[in-house]
Order: structure tokens, then C-alpha cells, then sequence
């Protein structure tokens, strides 16, 4: 109980800053599950201490570039509520213990929390310490500490990091919203085995892949002023992991080949500040950076890179026929804005994950060959792979 404690906490905070921020109303704050990011974003600029000082100025230059009195996001219809529902009880539906070995790094470094705010930030940027992976981005962890409200103990944690996974999956189904998709669209989504796998683990590569949806749904909705909440959230994809920039990078250049507005670079502004402000504290407190290292790129590794994209994407017993589906739906004709945008968007991300594993250490290419890496990439690609197919099938088959 805990664990939902401490959501809920979060939840009434974030509604609480959201409604002073944006002047949206008190319902629309809290029926909505997106506010509570807005207490998990500040959260993490305020854990970073007087590094975290300059991200505030820039979300406060933000605050004044968004709509000042946005429309709330419609509300989650008959349909989206089912679907939530179910998802709750598959996410849920687990051992509260760690089931997958990279669960137990994520996990681990939740209890920084227990020992106070921020610790998890001071922990990583200690080379003494020696936090695995080195020099990761800290806000995933921390945020599952936050959730869990300090208290230390692993069915917590596990429920907490659940829980946060529910919350990225709510908040991509409460922007997509309006749309309905058809039978067949739904179908595909569901036949991919590997995303139910994840699911019910606490990997990020899913929720990283999610919250980048969300972010394009909201620069599509409001491209003249984008609201808050998308910058909010491009914050939190750089403090979850690397490849979070790379979403938001992704999200803005698809949007901007649509809508040429300058404020629709306004979240990855604020994701590229926050990347480089912990960058720099790594970089100042001698943590080695050895896996998310760039380097001169390795052309002669491409046709390597392909093979392993075909080989991993058309494993039946992962992926089922879904990647076939989406290279089909490709090959047919854009018919809105959304549609291109979202298109654009899989195609910059599968550019930015080549351009990482070829600029990357020769570690993470053997890693690559010989691992599980290009599946979670593939997970994280995921979401808006999904959205292409959801919407072209939707409209063809209405």
C-alpha cells in the first residue's frame, strides 16, 4: 500500500503545480494522470541541486511560451478506460520480486532514496561508489524511491516501478485519447510477445518509448504553443536514460516537418539542458562514461547492423509478425499530418539508434551481436511503430 501511497502523493503535488503553472482548473489537473509528472520533473531539477537551478530558469521561460489557459486533454472514452483496466491487471499481475537480471541494477539503486532526497543523484555521482551502469541518468531509480516514500524494501520498489510504468502507458493512452482503433489495428498491437513480456517487468525501454509518443501527441495538438507538459516530459525521458534525448530529438523533428513553429523545439531545448547538465556533473566528479561514450563512427559495421535489425525484428516467437506489418503500412500513403509526423518520427529514431551503436564503444557492438540489446532498442521504437500502424489500419478498415 505504500507504493500507491506515495503515487497518489505525487499525483496530488503534480495536479497542485500544474494548476498553478497552466491555470487549467482543479478537476482537470487531478482526473488527469499526466500531472504527475509535473512533480517528478521539478523533482528531479530540484535533486540535482545548483546544477538544477538553470533547468528551472529554463522551464520557467517555458511557462511563459505555453498557452496560458490550455485546453485539458479530453477525457480517456468507454474504450480507453476497458483497455487501461486490462493493462492495469496484466502490469500488476506479477511476483513483487525481480523476475528479469537487469531489474535488480534499476532496483538496487532505488534504495538510494530510503537514505533521503537526492541521495540517489549523490550515490551516482560518487566514482567510489561504483553505481552501475556508470554515469547512467539517475530520475528512473529515484523516482521509483520517491514512489515507494523512502521506505526500503524490494516488493515496494517493484510495485512502485510497476506503477511507474502504468503511469507512462496512461499518459500516451490519455493524449491518443480521441483516436479508435479498429479490430485488425488492435490485433497487431497485441500479437507482439515481447511487449507483454516488458509489460510486467521494470525495464525502461518501454516506458522510454511511450513517454516519447506522448511527447509528439503533444506537439501534433498545439504545434503554435506547446504545452507545458511537453517540455515537462522531454525533461524526464533525458533523466531517464540517453535514449530518451533521442526520443525527444525524434518527436521534434518529425513535428517540425509538419508545423514549422519555433516553440516546438521548446522540450528538446530543455531535454538537451538537462542531458548536458549531467553530463557535465559526471564529468566534473570523475565518473567514467565507458557504454554511452560517442566516438568516430564505425561505417564498416552498417551491413553487421542490418543483419542483426532484420534478425531480431522477424524473430517470430518475440516480435510475431509485427515489424512485417509495419514495413507494409510504411509502403502505403500517408493520409494526415499525424500520420507523416508519426512516420517521420520511427524513421529519425531508427537513424539516431544506428548512428548511437555505430558512434558507440566496441563493447556495446559485441553487446549487440551477442545480447539482447537490439530487441530493447527495438522495444523502444515500439510505441510509435505502433501508432503508425494503429492509425493507418484504423482508417482503412473503419
Amino acid at each position: 500500500m505504500i507504493a500507491f501511497l506515495g503515487l497518489a502523493i505525487l499525483h496530488f503535488v503534480g495536479s497542485s503545480i500544474r494548476m498553478a503553472l497552466t491555470r487549467c482548473g482543479w478537476r482537470a489537473a487531478i482526473t488527469s494522470p499526466s500531472s504527475a509528472w509535473f512533480a517528478i520533473a521539478i523533482g528531479y531539477a530540484c535533486s540535482l541541486g545548483v546544477a538544477g537551478i538553470g533547468i528551472l530558469i529554463g522551464l520557467a521561460f517555458v511557462v511563459s511560451q505555453s498557452a496560458p489557459h490550455p485546453d485539458p486533454l479530453p477525457p480517456v472514452g468507454g474504450r480507453g478506460r476497458l483497455s487501461f483496466f486490462v493493462l492495469i491487471a496484466l502490469v500488476l499481475a506479477r511476483p513483487l520480486v525481480p523476475t528479469q537480471w537487469d531489474e535488480f541494477v534499476w532496483l538496487g539503486k532505488a534504495r538510494f532514496e530510503s537514505l533521503g532526497f537526492g541521495a540517489g543523484v549523490i550515490a551516482a555521482l560518487d566514482p567510489a561508489q561504483h553505481v552501475i551502469p556508470a554515469g547512467y541518468p539517475p530520475l528512473w531509480p529515484a523516482a521509483v524511491g520517491w514512489i515507494s516514500l523512502g521506505h526500503d524494501a524490494l516488493s515496494t520498489h517493484v510495485l512502485a516501478a510497476s506503477l511507474l510504468v502504468l503511469l507512462c502507458a496512461a499518459t500516451a493512452l490519455e493524449i491518443f485519447a480521441p483516436e479508435k482503433p479498429r479490430l485488425l489495428a488492435l490485433a497487431v498491437l497485441a500479437s507482439t510477445p515481447l511487449v507483454w513480456v516488458h509489460l510486467r517487468s521494470t525495464y525502461v525501454d518501454l516506458p522510454v518509448g511511450l513517454l516519447g509518443l506522448a511527447v509528439l501527441g503533444l506537439l501534433m495538438r498545439s504545434p503554435e504553443r506547446p504545452p507545458l507538459l511537453a517540455s515537462l516530459l522531454a525533461l524526464v525521458l533525458a533523466g531517464f536514460k540517453d535514449e530518451g534525448l533521442a526520443q525527444v530529438l525524434a518527436a521534434t523533428g518529425a513535428a517540425l516537418l509538419v508545423h514549422r513553429h519555433w516553440r516546438l523545439a521548446l522540450p528538446a531545448l530543455v531535454a538537451l539542458a538537462a542531458a548536458a547538465t549531467w553530463r557535465g556533473l559526471i564529468a566534473s566528479h570523475g565518473v567514467p562514461l565507458f557504454d554511452h561514450a560517442l566516438g568516430v563512427p564505425q561505417w564498416g559495421w552498417v551491413p553487421r547492423f542490418l543483419q542483426l535489425f532484420a534478425l531480431h525484428a522477424t524473430d517470430l516467437f518475440s516480435w510475431g509478425v509485427f515489424w512485417a506489418v509495419v514495413l507494409a503500412v510504411l509502403l502505403m500513403p500517408a493520409r494526415d499530418s499525424a500520420a507523416r509526423a508519426s512516420r517521420a518520427m520511427l524513421l529519425l529514431l531508427f537513424v539516431f539508434t544506428a548512428a548511437a551503436l555505430l558512434s558507440g564503444p566496441e563493447r556495446v557492438r559485441v553487446f549487440a551481436e551477442n545480447g539482447t540489446l537490439l530487441n530493447r532498442l527495438l522495444l523502444q521504437l515500439w510505441p510509435c511503430a505502433a501508432l503508425v500502424v494503429w492509425r493507418t489500419l484504423s482508417v482503412r478498415t473503419g
